[in-house]
This record gives structure tokens, sequence and C-alpha cells, in this order.
């Protein structure tokens, strides 16, 4: 398959043996070295069955086409040539390709973080936009977790600064380079309201100590200068975005120690965030 993604994506003459790249949670990654440069090869693997499949994926690319082209520092995506989409069908499988980077010796922080999502939404197009998605059903998780989806979920204006973005800049997606810090793997990337994402990342690099997570909100107000209300709406997405992701787990891998573990994980960050979210809110203040 490599020799016909490379063939296919122009990529030049291939000067090494394809390298599987260990890692990978949802999809295939290899490195290829061609004699124009070291690419990310990736061939999709979860949900590719989804009919709206390759119409989110495509959708996504374009809001990450659009942060490459604003200067969102990120290795550049390889444009399909034919379509000049996204993805190839290469045999029976989809896949696209970016530049490489390599990765250098040091953590990432969390106000760099902040700082590489503030340069994503200063590109995103912010705009008005009416609030999406229903309440997640918290019920069967036990009363603190669900007095805590009941307090997200009330209060939030009709409509919200929304803005074209990254949705997934957790550990995993963020790669210190020779170049500076890197946005990696934008599948996912689409709308959202803005403050949402902010205090979602926030929360997943400087977890609930209050000072961590104001100085995280503040390298993200200097960077782009949107202003966080200090009300419970704010934590709304990260709430739903974690119990989306228990449920998933209890309903599908429990069965497995995996499933039973990020179960047990999730539980504690939402329980993690309710014993925590006065001070988190007075962090904001």
């Amino acid at each position: 398959m490599i020799d016909a993604v490379v063939e296919h994506f122009r990529l030049g003459r291939r000067l090494a043996p394809a390298a599987r790249v260990p890692g990978g949670l949802s999809n295939e990654m290899w490195r290829v070295v061609t004699e124009s440069g070291s690419y990310a090869v990736k061939r999709m693997v979860a949900s590719v069955d989804r009919p709206d499949f390759v119409a989110n994926i495509e959708a996504s690319f374009e809001i990450e086409r659009r942060a490459y082209a604003g200067g969102v520092p990120m290795p550049r995506p390889v444009v399909e040539p034919v379509s000049g989409g996204a993805l190839a069908r290469i045999g029976t499988s989809l896949v696209r390709v970016h530049e490489w980077a390599d990765s250098t010796p040091g953590d990432v922080s969390v106000l760099e973080v902040m700082g590489l999502l503030g340069r994503i939404h200063a590109v995103g197009g912010t705009r008005l936009d009416e609030r999406r998605g229903g309440v997640w059903e918290s019920q069967r998780w036990g009363q603190d977790i669900t007095v805590l989806a009941e307090l997200v979920t009330a209060g939030a204006p009709a409509r919200l600064l929304a803005v074209d973005s990254h949705r997934d800049l957790d550990r995993k997606n963020v790669l210190r380079s020779e170049h500076g810090v890197l946005a990696l793997d934008w599948d996912a990337a689409g709308p959202i309201p803005a403050v949402q994402e902010v205090v979602a990342v926030a929360l997943d690099w400087a977890g609930f100590d209050a000072v961590a997570f104001r100085a995280a909100v503040d390298a993200y107000r200097s960077t782009v200068g949107i202003e966080l209300p200090a009300e419970p709406w704010v934590f709304g997405g990260w709430v739903a975005g974690q119990g989306e992701w228990l449920d998933y787990n209890a309903d599908h891998r429990i069965d497995t120690e995996l499933g039973r573990d990020e179960v047990a994980a999730a539980r504690d960050r939402l329980r993690g965030l309710a014993a925590s979210i006065d001070k988190l809110l007075d962090a904001l203040r």
C-alpha cells in the first residue's frame, strides 16, 4: 500500500522502507522518507464505515488548511492531488498524508499550549452561533456527577461566540519540535464555543489547581483577548465530553481492562471538577 500512496500523492522516489509508528489510538501511521522529504502517512481505521465519515474529515481538513495558511504552527498537510481534499482511497483503505515533524527534547507547558490555542482561535473566524448539542444524561453516575452536569448546563446564553478550532488539543496531539510547539491531528476540527474550549484545554493540561488554571486562562487571553465569564456553563463542554467518553466505555468496552480503566478515570475527572468548580470560578474572577 505504501508505494501506491507515495505514487498517488506524488511524493517522489522512496529512499527507505516505511516505518510503522507505534501508539496510534484510532488509526495506523507510517513514516515514509522520499527524495522530496519525510512524510506521515495515516491509514484511517476508526469510524470509516460511518456514512458521514469522509464528509466530516474533509470539513475538518478545510479548517486545518485555513489554520496552516494563517500561520498556526503545525505540520504541512499534503493535498490529495485529484480531489484537492485530504483523503485518497488506495485499494480498500482511506489514507491521508502530512509532512513529518520530529520531536525535540523537553516537555510542553500548559502556557505554551494555551498560546497555541489562542493562535488557532485568532484565525478561526469567531462569530455568534446557536448553542449546539443536547444535554448529557448523567443520572446513572451518581448524585455528585448529576449535580455537576445540571449546574454547567444552566444559564448558558442562547448564542455563544463560536470558532473553527482543533477540538482535540490534548497531550498526544501537541509536539515540541525545532520550530516550536505544533498542533497535530486535526481530524476532529470543527466549530466549538470558544470559551468552552479554552476551559477544556486548561483543565486537561492544568488540572484542578486554581493557580495553574488561572495562569493557563491568562496565557490564552494575552494571545486573543477573549474574556471568560466566571459562570458554571463555561465548563459545560468539558463535562459533556468527559461524560460521553464515560458512557462510551461503560457501554462498549467495560469487558476490557482498558475500558474499565477509562470509566474509572473519567468518573474521577468529573468528580474532581465537582469538588473544585467553586475555586476555579473564583480563579476566573
